[in-house]
């Protein structure tokens, strides 16, 4: 069984330009991780300054290997003071 991931990230609607490239970024460096078996990244159409990663991993270990990658810290270094909340991870599971 796959795992799946979807987060949120909410950018200052100002500063989406800036973020936008990064986020980019880190999803296509991202589809080359071990067990990624998918990355996506969107701009929300209804709430400006949302943006949503859609993953699916092969196994947790493939995704908490992720959480340490370089183009990951990259990508949090360049967004986090883009940041206008909290991001939010979730790992979901099929009912």
């Amino acid at each position: 069984m796959t795992l799946h991931v979807v987060a949120t990230i909410p950018i200052d609607p100002a500063r989406v330009d800036e973020a936008g490239p990064a986020l980019a970024g880190l999803a296509a460096a991202s589809r080359s991780d071990e067990g990624c078996l998918r990355y996506e990244v969107f701009a929300s159409t209804s709430v400006p300054g949302t943006f949503v990663t859609i993953e699916e991993w092969r196994a947790q270990a493939d995704l908490d290997a992720h959480m340490s990658q370089p183009h990951v810290a990259e990508a949090f270094e360049v967004a986090g003071p883009l940041l206008a909340g909290e991001i939010a991870i979730h790992v979901l599971g099929e009912v």
